[in-house]
Parts: C-alpha cells; sequence; structure tokens
C-alpha cells in the first residue's frame, strides 16, 4: 500500500542518474540522503508528530509549509549551497538530487508518522507526484535562472524566481486544502496541471537540444 509513496522519488532519482550519467552526483545525493535520515531521527526523538487536524486553511498551510514542504527546502538547499565550495554552477545542476533523495526519506516519515490509523489514497498517490513535480520544476527554473544571469537576462531571472516560489509554496496549499475536505475534484485538476507542466518543459528542454 505503501510502495509508491517510498519508491516513487527513489526511482525519479535513479532514472535522473542513469539519463545524466555524472559521478557528481553522488556527493550532492548521499548529502541529501543523510540529512534527511537526520533531519526524521531528530523528529523522532524529540518531536511528537501527533497533532491535531483544526478546520482552517490557514493553520494547516502554516504546519505543512513549516514541517513538510518549504521550510525543509529551504533550508537543506541554503545549508548545502553556503557549506559546498563548488561552484554556482555545479550547486545549480545538483538541487534535484540533493533534494530528490532528502525527500526521499523526509516525506514517507512525515505520512507514516501523521497517520495513526489508515492513510488517505491522497497522501500515498498523490502527494508524492505533487512533490516530484515540485522538485523537478524547481529544478529546471534554477538552470534558466543560471542561464538567466550568464546571459544577463532580467526578465528570465525574475519570471523563473516567480515560479520557484509558486512551486515551492503549493504543496502546502494543496495539503491545506485537503486537510478542511476543500473539493478533491479541484485540488486533483490543479495538482495535475502543476504536476504536468514540469513534464512538458522537460520533453520542450528534451526536443530543442
Amino acid at each position: 500500500m505503501l510502495l509508491f509513496l517510498i519508491l516513487l522519488l527513489p526511482a525519479a532519482f535513479t532514472i535522473y542518474a542513469c539519463a545524466i550519467k555524472d559521478r557528481k552526483i553522488i556527493l550532492p545525493s548521499f548529502a541529501g540522503l543523510i540529512t534527511g535520515v537526520i533531519v526524521c531521527a531528530c523528529r523522532f526523538f524529540f518531536t511528537y508528530e501527533h497533532r491535531l487536524v483544526y478546520y482552517s486553511f490557514g493553520e494547516n498551510f502554516g504546519y505543512y509549509l513549516l514541517k513538510q514542504s518549504f521550510l525543509p527546502l529551504l533550508l537543506v538547499s541554503a545549508v548545502y549551497a553556503l557549506v559546498s565550495r563548488d561552484t554556482l554552477e555545479y550547486k545549480i545542476k545538483n538541487f534535484f538530487p540533493l533534494m530528490c533523495t532528502f525527500f526521499a526519506v523526509h516525506l514517507p516519515y512525515c505520512v507514516i508518522t501523521s497517520s495513526e490509523f489508515y492513510y488517505q489514497a491522497y497522501d500515498i498517490f498523490f502527494k508524492p507526484v505533487i512533490y516530484l513535480a515540485m522538485l523537478g520544476q524547481i529544478s529546471l527554473c534554477f538552470l534558466w535562472i543560471y542561464k538567466g544571469i550568464t546571459q544577463h537576462k532580467v526578465a528570465a531571472i525574475v519570471i523563473n524566481s516567480l515560479i520557484i516560489a509558486l512551486y515551492a509554496i503549493y504543496p502546502a496549499v494543496s495539503d491545506a486544502l485537503y486537510a478542511i475536505d476543500y473539493s478533491f475534484a479541484v485540488i486533483f485538476i490543479i495538482g495535475l496541471v502543476y504536476s504536468l507542466i514540469p513534464l512538458a518543459m522537460l520533453v520542450i528542454k528534451q526536443i530543442r537540444k
């Protein structure tokens, strides 16, 4: 039942690694994996994961934003960028392996520890797709921002920065809407579009090569 949740991100990382065939991803991917294990271990031993789900979009949005999506994404990538002495290009190109391996551990942990009795289909099927789309789109946008910097294209930098902000925040929006029993049809349609855009962008990127 949990196989899709547990295997989607590792499978995506494996496909990515086989596609690029670059040993340079080993260090950031290992760093992401170890960081995910350490963060989850600290949460398991030093925090109380059970919470009452309030019928409030704002409270749920804040919780998911800080504990599951945006804050972990921001902190892990920021710490790696500050600690690593590699070039900006290297850091940007290795954002996906870093964060994919981190969330491969962190996301299943969040879902499993927050579900006391049974798992929702949203959590084990739809949520991992949303998070994978988030990582994929942000990775692409970082590459385009770097290209914009090297080519001095301010518009490209601004537009892609806005897209990154949107994609980083939306998973918490989706989770919060689902938590207050908002229309699943609306959540599904928006999430489907959200998830298909990175795939379409990747296809276009490959065609243009």
